[in-house]
């Protein structure tokens, strides 16, 4: 990685303002330097990765066939710094840019369901930080573009049912809807079966389904729903071993349910 950045570098070097390939040493350079940023987490990169992306999408206008990625990439960088430092200018940024992008991917581009789901991503940000129910149906209504865009054998549908599941989860939690609960269970339970042992996100969804057990045993005292809940959250805790950064969630998840077994 650290010589893959230094020859982007050099190659950015010897292509200044104004030459033809500028653009695309740009792009290649912020890439490498993102790589960096989510393995040692240097915000010093992070910046480099925005400032990068700017200059790239200045170079890639309105008609240039790049500039969909680069409206992509520029509002990923944000939505990282967000996270970060909450920042709302750069939420209400990386929406604009992932809502452009989205319009230079109509219906039948390639990339149209990763550009659905990453606005649909920042969209459900912001109605967590201000719980504005229209964020919330937009957000439902673009992850819903998006799993259709990627049916069953797609790389990608396990993650789209399970952004799903989880919007429909905060709009359950907001209106109490009994059918957002169950298609919830359901797109977790799918989710679950795409992801099977070794899976990277298996403990994720295990997580995740059981949570959702544990809403409906809420509403309707179901034992099957509470055993089923925690053999979801043992499984889950035996992936995550001492160490794991989830370990602590998951023995409080697990506890909790032992103790409405009590």
């Amino acid at each position: 990685l650290e010589e893959r950045i230094r020859l982007l570098t050099e190659a950015l070097d010897l292509r200044p303002p104004g030459h033809p390939d500028r653009n695309m040493s740009l792009n290649n350079l912020a890439i490498a330097l993102g790589d960096r940023y989510g393995l040692k987490g240097s915000q010093s990169d992070l910046e480099g990765v925005i400032q990068l992306h700017t200059e790239a999408l200045d170079l890639r206008p309105p008609g240039h066939p790049g500039r969909s990625m680069s409206l992509n990439n520029l509002a990923i960088a944000l939505g990282d710094r967000y996270n970060l430092r909450g920042a709302q200018s750069d939420l209400e940024e990386c929406i604009r840019l992932h809502t452009e992008a989205l319009d230079l991917r109509p219906p039948g581009h390639p990339a149209r369901s990763m550009s659905l789901n990453n606005l649909a991503g920042a969209l459900g940000k912001r109605y967590n930080l201000k719980g504005s129910q229209y964020d919330l149906e937009e957000c439902i209504r673009l992850h819903t573009e998006a799993l259709d865009l990627r049916p069953p054998g797609h790389q990608l549908r396990s993650s789209s049912l399970n952004n799903l599941a989880l919007a429909l989860g905060n709009r359950y939690e907001l209106k109490g809807s009994q059918s957002d609960l169950e298609e919830m269970i359901r797109l977790h339970a799918e989710a679950l079966d795409l992801r099977p042992p070794g899976h990277p996100h298996r403990s994720s969804s295990l997580n995740n389904l059981a949570g959702a057990l544990g809403e409906r045993y809420c509403l309707e005292g179901s034992q099957f729903d509470l055993e089923k809940r925690i053999c979801l959250h043992t499984e889950a805790l035996d992936l995550q071993p001492p160490g794991h950064p989830d370990r602590s969630m998951s023995l409080n998840n697990l506890a909790l349910a032992l103790g409405d077994r009590y």
